[in-house]
This record gives C-alpha cells, sequence and structure tokens, in this order.
C-alpha cells in the first residue's frame, strides 16, 4: 500500500519536500477520481487491518510495554489513585502523564517498584505478628468501644 502511495505521489512530479509532499497527499487523497478512490479504500483497509491486529495487545511506546495506572495497580495490589500518585512524584521511573490526565507507565518499572517494596518489607508478615500478639481475639465490638471513649476524652 504504502509503495502504491509513493507510486502515486512520485507521478505527480512533486519534490520530496515535506510542505509539498502533504498537499500532493491532501490533493491525491481528496480527489474524486477512480485513482483517488482506490487509493482512500486500500488505505482504510489497510487502517482497518493494523487497527485489528494491536487490539488486545498492550500499549507499545518505543518498544516498551506501557501499563494504564489500573493496570499497573492490580499488579501492585494498590489503588489506582496511588499510582497516579507515584507517576506524579517520579516513584516509577519513566511514568508519563498525556494533556489529557492519562498517565501510563512502564511495566519493567512497576515490576521493579513491586521488587523494592518487598525488599523494604523483608520477611515482615504484619498479619502473623498481629495474630501472635493475640491481636486479632479481640473482639471488633470492644476496638469500637474503646475508640468512642477515646474520642469522647479528646472532646
Amino acid at each position: 500500500m504504502s509503495l502504491r502511495l509513493v507510486e502515486k505521489l512520485a507521478a505527480m512530479g512533486q519534490p520530496a519536500k515535506p510542505g509539498i509532499m502533504a498537499r500532493a497527499l491532501h490533493e491525491l487523497l481528496d480527489g474524486q477520481d477512480d485513482n483517488a478512490k482506490e487509493l482512500r479504500l486500500a488505505m482504510q483497509i489497510h487502517l482497518a487491518r493494523v487497527s485489528n491486529e494491536t487490539i488486545g495487545k498492550p500499549a507499545q511506546a518505543g518498544g516498551v510495554e506501557m501499563l494504564s495506572t489500573e493496570e499497573a495497580a492490580k499488579l501492585m495490589d494498590c489503588s489506582r489513585p496511588y499510582v497516579a500518585m507515584l507517576i506524579d512524584a517520579d516513584k516509577l521511573e519513566g511514568g508519563v502523564k498525556s494533556k489529557g490526565g492519562h498517565r501510563k507507565v512502564p511495566k519493567a518499572s512497576v515490576l521493579k517498584w513491586i521488587e523494592a517494596a518487598k525488599a523494604a518489607a523483608g520477611d515482615k508478615d504484619y498479619r502473623k505478628a498481629a495474630a501472635d500478639a493475640q491481636m486479632y481475639s479481640i473482639p471488633d465490638d470492644a476496638y469500637v468501644k474503646a475508640a468512642k471513649r477515646s474520642r469522647r476524652g479528646a472532646d
């Protein structure tokens, strides 16, 4: 398809300057003759094929798999706003924000963050520590009553 486009532009005898090429391309694609109609149809088919091939595939930027904040949040087991905050604070390397406010982050950066978070936590198992301290053996209503007493004492 692109070879046909180049051949048609070359046949118009235009030099390869960007502005002139853009005008020639516009005239060719805007034309009402059979040649222009055939070329438009070929381009539409090509674009539809390319679009269908990319549906369901992860977004790529320069060969780097990019994730949305929602996809990153699922991997990181945290909230989407938290991921957005990390991107805005440059805590996730390579994170970008579009003019429309949509954020993307390289998958490799997310995986690196996950590994760093695991390393920082070490072997600490907070739930196990709480269970060992018998914190889960205290009924929830006891915590609620204590919180109410604490709040009354603060007033």
